[in-house]
C-alpha cells in the first residue's frame, strides 16, 4: 500500500487513531510503504514523530518547527553515530551504551541499521531505522541522504534545511559510514568464548545481527517462542518497536517424535508388537495415503509423496518391532520370555533367521492387528498395503541384524557415554533459534574431556563426535540478574529480569578417539573420571541408579558400534549434518516447512573482524556472529546402512584453524573444507 492511499484512508479517522494509522507503517516489524511521490509526507511523518507534542503527524509547520532546534541535530548526530548491524546489548541491557558495532562491506550497498543506546533516545532511533519503499527499493532516512536524490532533497528544502546544511549532513553521514568500527574494548556484560587457536586461544564475543532477527519476525509456519523483556527500549529500536516481545524459532531434538523410555528389563508383553502403534491415528492416516490413488501433476511429485509415505512407514514398523529385536540382541535376557508366541520365542534364541519367513509371519500379525481394529480393519491385507509391509519389513530386519553378520575393521575405537542427564541446560545459546542444544558447545565440552582425558592418556585425541537425544523438556521463565546498578543513595539495586529458556533430557555422545598408538587399553572407570561436569551451561549427572544401566562403554569398529546402538539407543533421535552449508538462513527456513526431519542448530561463529589483541584472558579477541545451520534429526533404524558408513551419517567434526580463517564452527565428516578453511581475509 502506498503512502498517498494511507493518507487518503485516515481522513475520516479520529486524532489519535489517525496517528496510530500513520505511525504503524514506519514501525520495524511493519510491511513496507511505498512514499514514491510522496516524499515530503514522509518526511514530515518521520520528524513529526520524534516530537511528543506532535498532534497530527502530516502537519507540517509542527515538522518545520522541530528541525528548527539545534537540540534536534544534536541528537540526531549522537544517534546516527550509535547506528549498529548488530546489536551488543542483546540480550543483556547493561552493555555500556558507548559499544558499538558497524560491520560494513567493502563495496556494495549498506547493509540494514539498528540503533541501540538510551532509551531516551528511541524516537530518533526509529527516525534514521524506519525502513519504506523508494521507486521499487527499500531505502531508510541514511540511504536516501547518502544517495542525495532530488526529490528528498527538495522536499528537505521545503521544511526549512537549506543546500548547505543538506551537504553538511551529507558529509558527516559519508565519514561515520565510511568504514567498520568495533569496539576497543569488551564490556564486563558481554560473553566470552574460548576456542583452540594454533598454539593459544582465541576469545570470542558473540553479537546478535540485526537483519536476521529483523528477518526472524516475518517467520511463519513454524513454531515460534516469544521472550518478554520489561525494558524493551533499552535493548535497541527492534524490540522497543516489538513492545519487548522479540519472537524466536522453537525446534525441539526430538521433533514431533513420541519417544519410548522403556528399558530392556521393564518390557512386558504389552510392549512386545504393541498393537497401539499400528492403529493410532497417525498410522492410519499413512495407510489411507499408501493405498489411496491420487492424480498429481509429475511423476516426480508422486515419487517423492511415495517416498516419503514408505519412509514414515518405516519408523511406525521399527517402533514396533524394536522391542523384540533389543530383546534378540541383548545378552542378559536367558531362558523364555513370558508372553512371546513360538516363532517370537524362536526368532530371540535362534543363532541364524531366515529374514524372509519372519517378515511374513511378522506381516500376518501386522495385517491380523489392523483387522481387529475399528477405524483400521479396511486397510487390513488390502492389496495396495499388504505387499508394501512385508517388503518394508523384511528390509528392516536386514538393517537392524545386519551389525550382527557384517565384518569391518576394528581398528577404531569409539567413547559411547550414553544417556547422561543434562538439567538446566541453556537453550537460549543463539538470537535465532531457541531448544536446539549447541553443537558447537558439546565440541566446547568434548575439548576439555579430551584435555582431562591426556592426563591419563597422552597419546589420545578428540577425532569427531555424534548426538543422541532420548528424553527432552523445556521450560521458560525469568532470571534475576545480580544486582549490579547503585542509585543516588548509594544502595545497589538490581537492573530487572532478563528471559531465559532453559532444557533438561537425556543425551548420548559417541566419541571417535585418534590414537597414536595401536596398542592402548582404555579403562572405563578412567573415562568416566575424565567427563567434565557442565554441558552447554547446566550440569551433568550419570544416570539414576534405579535405572541399573552402564552409563559409559567402549566400542572398537563400526559394527561394535551398531551392535550398541540398537541394544541400547535405539529410541529417540541423532542430530546429524544436513551437509548444505553456505545457505542463508533465510533459504534455511524455505527448507524447514513441511520437512519435520530437518532442524536448526547452532554450529559455530562467522568472524566480524580480523583477530586483535584485546584486554581479555586469552589476550587476542574477535567479535562474532553465530551461524546456525541445518541438522537432521533421524531414528537409530534410519542411520544404520549397509551402504554409507555409520561415521558420515551421524559424526560432527571440528573445522581445523587455518592462517586467515573467518569461521570457527563444526561440519559433517565427510563434508569438505568450509568457511573455516577459506584464506579470504575479512
Amino acid at each position: 500500500m502506498s503512502l498517498q492511499d494511507t493518507l487518503q484512508a485516515v481522513k475520516a479517522l479520529k486524532a489519535k487513531e489517525r496517528y496510530d494509522a500513520l505511525k504503524k507503517p514506519f514501525e520495524l516489524y511493519s510491511e513496507h510503504v511505498d512514499v514514491t511521490g510522496s516524499e515530503l509526507a514522509c518526511l514530515t511523518i518521520l520528524v513529526n514523530l520524534v516530537s511528543k507534542d506532535a498532534v497530527e503527524l502530516e502537519d507540517l509547520r509542527h515538522a518545520k518547527h522541530v528541525l528548527k532546534s539545534d537540540e534536534f541535530w544534536g541528537k540526531f548526530s549522537k544517534v546516527a553515530s550509535q547506528l549498529h548491524t548488530h546489536n551488543l546489548k542483546w540480550p543483556d541491557s547493561r552493555v555500556n551504551l558507548k559499544h558499538h558495532i558497524r560491520a560494513l562491506p567493502e563495496i556494495g550497498v549498506l547493509p540494514k541499521f539498528g540503533w541501540s543506546g538510551n532509551s531516551g533516545d528511541y524516537r530518533f532511533g526509529r527516525l534514521l531505522t524506519s525502513t519504506f519503499i523508494w521507486q521499487g527499493l527499500e531505502h531508510s532516512l541514511i540511504s536516501v541522504w547518502l544517495g542525495d536524490f532530488v526529490a528528498w532533497r527538495k522536499a528537505a528544502y521545503k521544511l526549512g534545511i537549506t543546500k548547505v546544511f543538506w551537504y553538511q549532513i551529507k558529509r558527516d553521514l559519508e565519514d561515520l559510514f565510511q568504514e567498520s568500527h568495533f569496539p576497543d574494548v569488551v564490556d564486563s556484560y558481554s560473553p566470552e568464548l574460548q576456542f583452540p587457536y594454533k598454539d593459544q586461544y582465541l576469545t570470542v564475543t558473540p553479537v546478535a545481527s540485526h537483519e536476521t532477527q529483523l528477518a526472524i519476525q516475518h517467520v511463519t509456519g513454524l513454531p515460534m517462542h516469544s521472550l518478554s523483556f520489561p525494558h524493551p527500549s533499552a535493548l535497541g529500536v527492534l524490540c522497543g518497536s516489538l513492545g519487548g516481545h522479540v519472537r524466536l524459532i522453537r525446534l525441539s531434538p526430538l521433533g514431533n517424535q513420541n519417544v519410548q523410555r522403556s528399558s530392556l528389563g521393564s518390557l512386558s508383553l504389552k510392549n512386545y508388537l504393541n498393537p497401539y502403534v499400528l492403529t493410532a491415528i497417525p498410522a492410519i492416516n499413512l495407510y489411507r495415503r499408501i493405498v489411496d490413488v491420487r492424480t498429481y501433476s509429475s511423476l516426480r511429485l508422486k515419487r517423492r509423496a511415495r517416498l516419503n509415505a514408505l519412509n514414515t512407514l518405516d519408523g511406525i514398523l521399527a517402533e514396533w518391532v524394536a522391542p523384540l529385536v533389543q530383546v534378540k540382541l541383548s545378552s542378559n535376557v536367558d531362558g523364555r520370555i513370558d508372553g512371546l508366541g513360538a516363532e517370537e520365542q524362536e526368532f530371540v534364541e535362534s543363532s541364524s533367521v531366515d529374514i524372509e519367513e519372519f517378515s511374513r509371519y511378522l506381516n500376518r500379525k501386522l495385517h491380523g492387528v489392523l483387522e481387529l481394529g475399528k477405524y483400521s480393519r479396511k486397510f487390513s491385507y488390502h492389496q495396495r498395503l499388504v505387499g508394501v509391509t512385508q517388503k518394508r519389513l523384511a528390509s528392516l530386519l536386514r538393517r537392524l541384524l545386519l551389525a550382527e553378520t557384517q565384518s569391518e575393521s576394528n581398528n577404531t575405537t569409539f567413547i559411547i557415554l550414553k544417556s547422561l542427564r543434562i538439567n538446566e541446560a541453556n537453550g537460549l545459546n543463539n538470537p535465532y533459534v531457541v531448544g536446539m542444544p549447541s553443537i558447537i558447545g558439546l565440541y566446547g565440552f568434548l575439548h576439555r574431556f579430551e584435555c582431562q582425558l591426556r592426563e591419563i592418556y597422552a597419546d589420545i585425541s578428540v577425532d569427531s563426535f555424534a548426538l543422541h537425544c532420548g528424553e527432552y523438556s523445556y521450560h521458560a521463565s525469568n532470571n534475576l540478574p545480580a544486582p549490579s546498578i547503585p542509585d543516588k543513595e548509594m544502595r545497589i539495586k538490581r537492573s530487572g529480569i532478563t528471559p531465559e529458556f532453559k532444557f533438561d533430557g537425556k543425551f548420548s555422545i559417541i566419541v571417535k578417539l585418534h590414537c597414536l598408538t595401536d596398542n592402548a587399553v582404555l579403562d572405563v572407570e578412567q573415562i568416566k573420571a575424565a567427563v567434565p561436569e557442565r554441558l552447554w551451561g547446566g550440569s551433568v549427572h550419570p544416570p539414576y541408579l534405579y535405572e541399573n544401566t552402564e552409563w559409559a562403554a567402549i566400542a572398537y569398529g563400526s559394527a561394535d558400534l551398531k551392535r550398541y546402538l540398537i541394544r541400547n539407543l535405539f529410541f529417540g533421535n541423532w542430530i546429524t549434518p544436513e551437509g548444505e552449508d553456505g545457505l542463508e538462513l533465510r533459504k534455511h527456513l524455505e527448507k524447514l516447512n513441511g520437512k519435520n526431519e530437518l532442524s536448526l542448530c547452532l554450529v559455530g561463529y562467522k568472524l566480524l573482524e580480523k583477530v586483535k589483541p584485546r584486554s581479555v584472558v586469552s589476550g587476542i579477541h574477535a567479535f562474532c556472529e553465530p551461524v546456525v545451520d541445518l541438522c537432521c534429526l533421524k531414528q537409530t533404524h534410519k542411520v544404520i546402512k549397509p551402504t554409507k558408513s555409520i561415521e558420515q551419517e551421524l559424526f560432527w567434526r571440528y573445522v581445523p584453524v587455518t592462517q586467515n580463517c573467518t569461521t570457527l564452527r563444526v561440519s559433517p565428516v565427510c563434508g569438505e573444507t568450509h568457511a573455516a578453511s577459506q584464506s579470504a581475509e575479512l
